[in-house]
């Protein structure tokens, strides 16, 4: 019986992942006049989880504009990860109270991408920036690796917040007023109030 051992110390899959052996076997020893035989080994080396998540970059920007649905997607982010199958599955979190309040990650496991969806509506004229920090972590940890330190990687992403034309919006829901049923053409019976919401405050008519 022969058996197979590795010769390197450490072998790793992402820098060669399949190894071809040519194992030949002789009889008589290996003395002149023996035959000999020979066959091929495929080997392929099974991914650990070796490799934290990694994001290409540490600053992105996002442009959204301030009419949003809230709920819907409106960005992605992606952290990269050099393992395979299950050991590159990430999550992703907003771990500052000012991205979580307003803003969602979820993961898209087939592209692994982070989903930003809106959880409350934008306004331009309240604040036009928001800074989300967020965090990729691998959801398959191995302990065998734990000396490595935390598998996750954070980037930070400034979101700006695009103005878009409103309407005018009055000062109250309803009004009620009253008048005299004779009362001549042209008499005042009232005012109303309306104000644009928007930054540039142009003249209502």
């Amino acid at each position: 019986m022969g058996i197979i051992r590795t010769a390197l110390a450490n072998m790793d899959r992402e820098a060669r992942e399949h190894y071809s052996v040519v194992i030949q076997a002789k009889d008589m020893a290996g003395q002149v006049g023996g035959l000999s035989g020979s066959t091929t080994v495929n080997i392929t080396l099974t991914d650990v989880n070796d490799n934290p998540p990694k994001f290409p970059q540490k600053n992105y920007e996002l442009y959204v504009v301030e009419s949003a649905q809230v709920g819907k997607p409106v960005g992605k982010i992606k952290a990269n990860d050099d393992d395979i199958g299950i050991n590159a599955d990430i999550k992703y979190s907003i771990i500052n109270s000012e991205g979580a309040n307003t803003f969602s990650i979820s993961t898209d496991r087939d592209t692994r991408e982070g989903i930003i969806s809106l959880k409350k509506p934008l306004d331009y004229e309240r604040k036009k920036t928001y800074t989300l920090h967020i965090e990729g972590t691998n959801t398959h940890m191995d302990p065998r690796f734990s000396y490595l330190g935390a598998f996750k990687d954070t980037a930070t992403l400034k979101i700006s917040v695009g103005d878009v034309d409103e309407a005018p919006v009055f000062s109250m829901d309803y009004y009620i007023m009253d008048v005299y049923e004779n009362s001549p053409g042209g008499t005042e019976v009232g005012t109303v109030t309306a104000r644009d919401p928007d930054s540039n405050n142009s003249p209502v008519r």
